[in-house]
């Protein structure tokens, strides 16, 4: 027997040596639950601190504009919420909306007090703030004042207000900046003549456009206008355009609109000569070819 320990010896030493092994590489795991995977999850190799959300930025069709907000239920001019609702839905994002002022000196969206008070209210007369919100209204529409419009801004982001101010700008326009605070980058003025857009300019407006149905400007006059303050735009009435005025002001850098477009012939042909866009009533950027 004793000539076999050694041997034994050996063994022994052997096996400790093979456990000392076993542990180095196979290390004691704690006991830790194993994951669950989803098999339609996808990796995520950033540190959750340091991603910032990224979406895509919408863009803006400008070279159309929802006349008097856009037609609803087949009826234009209303400047109602469901008008701009039903044309936001279609893909504008720029809205061209009539103001007035009730008879106690209140802004309200609407396009004159004559007729369309009539149509929208069956009766032609100028009302109160109150007496605006409470009677029966065409089609069951929801009319707006002007604070209801920037509750609609605020809730609508890349939505811009091109005015249309039928009480006249020179109250509105100073009231409206002071009144709208950080949305009044949101308006684009239409100014009715050249004193007018400067005085849009001083207020604080960064976007202005000049609209030439009021005024009795020649072509030489608003070209030289043009050159010197570079509007953001000029507005056209489609019965006074001409070739000589778009393709003129398309060299100056210039938008050019015309308003009120809803035929498909008109725009393509004064597009050609390099008209930017129109004011509309039924044409959807969401389904517009150009």
């Amino acid at each position: 027997m004793r000539r076999y320990l050694p041997v034994l010896a050996v063994i022994a030493a052997a096996f400790i040596l093979a456990i000392a092994v076993l542990k180095i590489t196979f290390p004691a795991q704690e006991n830790v639950t194993p994951p669950i995977f989803d098999n339609n999850a996808t990796t995520d190799l950033s540190h959750e601190e340091d991603s910032i959300p990224y979406s895509e930025p919408e863009a803006i069709n400008d070279s159309l504009i929802a006349h008097a907000g856009g037609a609803v239920y087949g009826y234009k001019l209303t400047n109602s919420l469901e008008a701009l609702d039903n044309s936001y839905a279609n893909g504008f994002r720029i809205f061209e909306l009539d103001f007035e002022r009730t008879a106690d000196d209140k802004y309200v969206l609407l396009h004159d007090w004559d007729s369309m008070a009539e149509r929208m209210f069956f009766r032609r007369e100028v009302l109160s703030y109150d007496e605006f919100h409470s009677s029966q209204t065409f089609a069951e529409l929801t009319l707006l004042d002007l604070d209801m419009l920037l509750d609609w801004l605020q809730a609508h982001e890349n939505c811009y207000i091109v005015t249309d101010a039928k009480c006249g700008n020179e109250l509105f326009l100073p009231y409206l900046y002071a009144h709208a605070g950080e949305l009044a980058e949101r308006f684009i003025p239409q100014a009715y003549s050249f004193e007018e857009y400067q005085s849009a300019i001083a207020l604080g407006f960064e976007k202005v456009i000049l609209t030439l149905y009021k005024s009795g400007y020649s072509e030489d006059e608003i070209f030289a206008f043009a050159k010197e303050n570079h509007p953001y735009a000029i507005t056209i009435p489609k019965e006074s355009l001409t070739e000589t005025l778009i393709t003129t002001l398309t060299e100056l850098g210039i938008r050019t609109y015309a308003h009120t477009v809803n035929e498909l012939y008109v725009y393509e042909d004064w597009n050609s000569l390099g008209l930017y866009g129109i004011y509309t009533d039924y044409f959807q950027p969401a389904k517009w070819p150009y």
